[in-house]
C-alpha cells in the first residue's frame, strides 16, 4: 500500500507540475451585465442563459484602473499603459509602431513595447457600445475609436497584423504595408509574477514566429501554455488546461448552424435533458472571451492549437453568449478559421452560426485535508468531474497542513 501511494504521489507531482510549470489562467468577465432580446431590446437577465445572465469569470476590481502621472496600470491584468491613448499624436505603420514602443521613454520606464493581441483586447468593456469613449472616462486621455495595432501577425498572411478596433472592440487584421496606418498604444509589464500585482494572468497568443524584433514571435509575452493543453476524458468532453473550461468534444455537436436564440434554447436542452449532457446540467454557450481563449495565433484552417482533441470543428464562425452593445440585435462570434471576432454581420434573428457548449472554469476549490480526497479529487479529474485548478487546489491544500 505504501509503495502504491508513493508511487501514485510521484506520478501526481509529475502530472501536476507538467501543467504549473507552463501555467494556469483564469479568464476575466466580459464586462457585460444587460441581456437584450433578439431585436435587440433590453430584458430581464434571469432564465436568458445570455453573457448578462451568468456573467462567467473573474470579478473585475474596483478601481479597474490606476493613473500615476502619464501611465495607467489596469488592475485586473497588471498590465501599464501610456494614459494617452495616441501619444504618438497620429497613426503609423506596424514596423513604425514597433519602434516607436521600443524607444518610448516614459513615467521613468524604458521597456515599453507594442502590446500583443490578447494584452490589446484585455481593454475591451463588453457592456459599453464605444470602448474608446468608455477608457476615456477610466483614467485614460485620447484613446481614438479606431483601430490599434498589436505586435501579432496575421498567420494566414503574414504580410498583415491582428488589431483591435477601439470603436467597437472587433479583433481583425490590417496589412502591415506602408499604405496602412494604424494607432500605437504602449505597453510595459504584466507578466504575472511576485513583482506583478494582478487579479489575472493573460496567456501567450501561441505565435512562435518571429517577423521582427519586438514583435510577439520575438517576446511572447503571457503564461505559457500548459502541456498537455487538453486532456481528453474519453467521455465526449474535453478539459482545456490553460483555462479549466470544459468543452463538448465534437464541436459541431448540434448537426447544424442556428440562430443566436436557437444556439441558447439548443444549451438550456442540454442541460434539460433533451439532448446529451455528458453527465452534467450546467452547460452554456462561451461568452466572448470563453470563446476567444481557444484561439491559437499562430494558426489558420483551424485556428486552434495544433494538439487538440476536438473534431468537427467548423471552418466558420461560432455564437457566443455575448451581446453586441453598438447594436443589440447582434451578437459576438468567433471564427475558428483565423481567430477573428466581430459582430458586424451577426444578425441574431437571421444570421446562422455554429454552436460550441462549454462548463466550467475560475472555480477554485478549498485545499483537501486529507490524502484520499487528494486521490478522490484526481480521480474526478480523469473522469471530468474536475479540473486542473481543483487537483491542484486539493493537493496544495493536504501539503499544506
Amino acid at each position: 500500500m505504501k509503495k502504491h501511494i508513493f508511487c501514485f504521489t510521484i506520478l501526481l507531482m509529475v502530472l501536476i507540475t507538467t501543467v504549473v510549470s507552463a501555467g494556469t489562467v483564469n479568464l476575466p468577465k466580459t464586462g457585460q451585465t444587460k441581456c437584450y432580446d433578439t431585436s435587440g431590446a433590453e430584458i430581464p437577465c434571469t432564465g436568458t442563459g445570455q453573457d448578462g445572465e451568468i456573467q462567467a469569470g473573474v470579478e473585475w476590481p474596483s478601481p479597474r484602473f490606476t493613473v500615476s502621472g502619464e501611465v495607467v496600470t489596469d488592475n485586473l491584468t497588471g498590465l501599464m499603459w501610456t494614459k494617452n491613448g495616441n501619444l504618438h499624436n497620429g497613426a503609423m505603420t506596424w514596423d513604425q509602431a514597433i519602434d516607436y514602443c521600443s524607444n518610448l521613454t516614459l513615467g521613468g520606464y524604458t521597456d515599453w513595447r507594442l502590446p500583443n493581441v490578447n494584452e490589446l483586447e484585455s481593454l475591451i468593456n463588453a457592456n459599453e457600445a464605444r470602448p474608446a469613449a468608455w477608457l476615456n472616462t477610466q483614467g485614460f486621455t485620447s484613446v481614438q475609436a479606431g483601430h490599434y495595432w498589436s505586435s501579432t501577425t496575421y498567420a494566414y498572411y503574414p504580410d498583415g497584423a491582428w488589431v483591435v478596433y477601439m470603436w467597437s472592440g472587433f479583433v481583425v487584421n490590417g496589412y502591415k504595408s506602408d499604405s496602412s496606418f494604424y494607432y500605437v498604444w504602449p505597453v510595459r509589464s504584466g507578466q504575472c509574477g511576485s513583482f506583478v500585482d494582478s487579479v489575472v494572468c493573460l496567456p501567450k497568443t501561441g505565435q512562435v514566429t518571429s517577423y521582427r524584433t519586438g514583435d510577439d514571435g520575438d517576446l511572447e509575452q503571457g503564461v505559457a501554455w500548459p502541456r498537455p493543453r487538453f486532456t481528453d476524458h474519453e467521455n465526449g468532453t474535453v478539459t482545456d488546461n490553460l483555462t479549466g473550461l470544459v468543452w463538448t468534444k465534437n464541436a459541431y455537436l448540434p448537426g447544424d448552424s442556428k440562430t443566436w436564440q436557437q444556439a441558447l434554447d439548443y444549451v438550456k436542452g442540454i442541460n434539460a435533458g433533451t439532448y446529451e449532457n455528458f453527465g452534467h446540467t450546467d452547460w452554456r454557450l462561451p461568452n466572448r472571451k470563453e470563446l476567444h481563449s481557444l484561439t491559437d495565433y499562430s494558426r489558420y484552417g483551424e485556428a486552434l492549437p495544433a494538439d487538440h482533441p476536438f473534431y468537427n470543428v467548423q471552418a466558420y464562425g461560432y455564437w457566443s453568449s455575448t451581446s453586441y452593445a453598438s447594436y443589440p440585435d447582434y451578437a459576438w462570434i468567433v471564427d475558428m478559421w483565423h481567430g477573428s471576432m466581430y459582430a458586424f454581420f451577426d444578425d441574431k434573428s437571421d444570421d446562422i452560426y455554429y454552436v460550441w457548449p462549454v462548463r466550467g472554469g475560475q472555480i477554485q476549490s478549498p485545499g483537501c485535508s486529507s490524502w484520499d480526497q487528494v486521490i478522490s479529487k484526481y480521480q474526478d479529474y480523469v473522469t471530468g468531474q474536475a479540473t486542473w485548478d481543483d487537483v491542484i487546489s486539493c493537493y496544495t491544500g493536504y501539503v499544506s497542513q
